[in-house]
């Protein structure tokens, strides 16, 4: 097992997660490189919260020109972006300032072996097809990257997750997992 010190984690900052999740899950947290594809509201609210929880690095990748729509989903353009910079490049600034002990940044371009870079890719959004997605999924998984497929769709949504056959949860309780379906809200 690691120690506080061979892994680097600060524990004035991080005390609350290490209470959470304990040392060991930090220790790997902190070595972590994710690639989140999509920055609207999906994207950008799932870069934040990465981003908090402290992981080595966090690449952003969204190569649409920010839109006067997309303000009502990401949080971080404002007027200025509009047709002007992409939703990544918009976001960047104020994602970086949440945790200076993330390295953020965002690239112009993702080719299928760009996915080797990262210990686990997000995609919030279908940029590609799903016959597309289905390909990164599988080269993902055949190269021990964890593979996340979420979105909103609505009221809706769904989330895919594939960190290959030798991940294991564990479960401290024992105790069965169960299943809500909301039927209806007032």
């Amino acid at each position: 097992m690691q120690t506080i010190e061979e892994v680097k984690i600060d524990t004035n900052l991080y005390s609350r997660q290490i209470g959470t999740f304990g040392l060991e899950t930090m220790g790997k947290l902190v070595k972590l490189k994710v690639l989140i594809v999509g920055l609207r509201g999906l994207g950008v609210e799932t870069a934040k919260n990465i981003i908090l929880a402290g992981p080595a690095s966090v690449t952003l990748y969204d190569p649409t020109i920010a839109r006067i729509n997309d303000m009502g989903s990401n949080f971080y353009l404002t007027q200025v972006h509009i047709g002007t910079a992409t939703r990544a490049d918009a976001s960047l600034p104020q994602l970086a300032e949440l945790n200076n002990h993330v390295k953020v940044c965002t690239i112009s371009s993702l080719t299928m072996e760009d996915h080797l870079n990262y210990n686990v890719v997000c995609y919030t959004e279908r940029f590609e097809t799903i016959d597309h997605l289905e390909k990164i999924n599988e080269f993902c998984r055949a190269n021990k990257v964890g593979f996340i497929l979420s979105e909103t769709l609505g009221a809706a949504g769904y989330a895919f997750l594939d960190y290959g056959n030798s991940h294991i949860v564990t479960d401290n309780d024992g105790e069965a997992t169960k299943s809500f379906i909301v039927v209806a809200i007032s």
